[in-house]
């Protein structure tokens, strides 16, 4: 990172707390964020409720974990000792994602609580046994699944729900109808949530941090268009995108040009209301929207479980020039390309791992064929670019608060309730 902007963000680093903490009415329990240091400027270009990484959290941050989540759930009343239940995604057969799983519900345990463990949907292809359904993680850990009516009858004896389900396809009946609380709210599925959304919130609070830190808060964020109603498939359609993405890359290059970064502007075309890195092209030119094959058509029609995708984020992309070996190596070799995966509960910090791709280069997806996760130990995350990406990462969690309060406001007068006290 530059070190004239790093430099200038930590000498404010206590009034930047003292805003962020201004903003802390609620927060979200936990959250990630895909953070891109392109060393002329730092930005979140992804932020994920439900994060499904917390395997990738080094052991030596599992006890601030385990503290900070505890006080996320203090918020809501729910004390040590309390059950939870874990809502897990159904996608079973991927055992990393179980090792997840088994990390969070560690975590858990750490910090006081008793766990079990169910998902939205009856996981289809499984047989369940009276007490449930047993499966192995990647490494071998055990993991006993409730079925989701068993979950449903016994939702009373659990003081709330903690979500690791996106809800990309829809939330099920028995979790809109529970009294418990569901952290964080169902009602911020990827069904529900916008990343265009998101990134205007995240917008508006980088222009409070660049006036404490006297830049343009263009150094923190990706400039983006959002894209509405719109078919992919369509020679129309591609053609508006594509018009689109032309002004968008002459805003960038307007920015290169005004503070002499010498670059090519490129841009992501992604799902508005996608994650795991799923439905996203780069581009270049706008011309080459207009030539995508069908490959790259399938690509961007459909999104996670097969839900076609409609709406679309242009955004800024935002080069990386971090790069990390797979291991510790020869350390004349550079490495891959990597970006940092900052972790919060309660909004405070509780890991970092870095996205380590050996197929792309600077300015492509790392999210994709070719990534692995770097584990980073605690001592590997104790320094000044990290802090940085600490800082961007809680305001993207006040971005994120900011649009789960609208959804479940949205939610709460389309059934005519009362709108939960935190959201007011």
């Amino acid at each position: 990172m530059n070190l004239l902007l790093q430099n200038k963000i930590l000498a404010q680093t206590a009034r930047i707390n003292e805003w962020i903490e201004s903003l802390e009415k609620d927060v979200p329990l936990f959250m990630s964020a895909d953070i891109r240091d392109a060393g002329f400027k730092i930005a979140s270009i992804d932020a994920n409720l439900y994060p499904a990484g917390f395997n990738n959290l080094d052991v030596t941050f599992h006890a601030l974990a385990a503290q900070n989540l505890a006080a996320a759930l203090g918020r809501y009343g729910i004390a040590k000792g309390a059950k939870l239940l874990i809502v897990s995604e159904e996608h079973t057969r991927n055992l990393f994602y179980l090792e997840n799983i088994h990390a969070l519900s560690s975590i858990l345990t750490l910090g006081g609580f008793h766990t079990e463990i169910t998902t939205q949907f009856v996981i289809e292809g499984e047989t369940y046994g009276p007490e449930g359904l047993a499966l192995s993680s990647a490494s071998g850990q055990k993991l006993s699944y409730l079925h989701p009516e068993k979950a449903a009858a016994r939702a009373n004896e659990f003081a709330a729900v903690v979500m690791n389900h996106d809800s990309s396809a829809g939330t099920a009946d028995w979790v809109q109808k529970l009294s418990i609380p569901v952290l964080p709210a169902w009602q911020a599925g990827w069904h529900s949530r916008s990343k265009a959304r998101h990134f205007e919130h995240y917008r508006n609070l980088m222009v409070d941090l660049g006036n404490i830190v006297g830049v343009d808060p263009w150094f923190f964020g990706a400039l983006d268009r959002r894209i509405t109603d719109t078919d992919i498939n369509s020679d129309t359609a591609r053609a508006q995108i594509a018009a689109t993405a032309e002004g968008l890359l002459k805003d960038i290059q307007a920015r290169y040009d005004e503070y002499q970064i010498k670059e090519k502007p490129f841009v992501f075309l992604k799902s508005d209301h996608g994650t795991y890195g799923m439905a996203m092209l780069s581009f270049d030119n706008a011309g080459e929207i207009l030539d995508i094959n069908r490959k790259e058509k399938n690509k961007l029609f459909k999104g996670k479980s097969s839900v076609v995708v409609k709406d679309y984020l242009l955004q800024e992309g935002v080069p990386t020039i971090v790069r990390m070996q797979r291991d510790a190596g020869n350390a004349d070799v550079a490495g891959y390309y990597a970006e940092s995966v900052m972790m919060l509960a309660n909004n405070r910090f509780i890991g970092c791992f870095a996205r380590v791709n050996e197929q792309k280069d600077a300015r492509e997806s790392l999210n994709s064929t070719g990534m692995f996760f770097k584990p980073l130990p605690a001592a590997d995350c104790d320094n000044a670019p990290t802090r940085v990406a600490e800082i961007i990462t809680r305001v993207a969690g006040i971005a994120l608060q900011r649009e789960i309060c609208e959804l479940v406001q949205a939610e709460a007068e389309s059934r005519g309730i009362a709108l939960p006290s935190k959201c007011l």
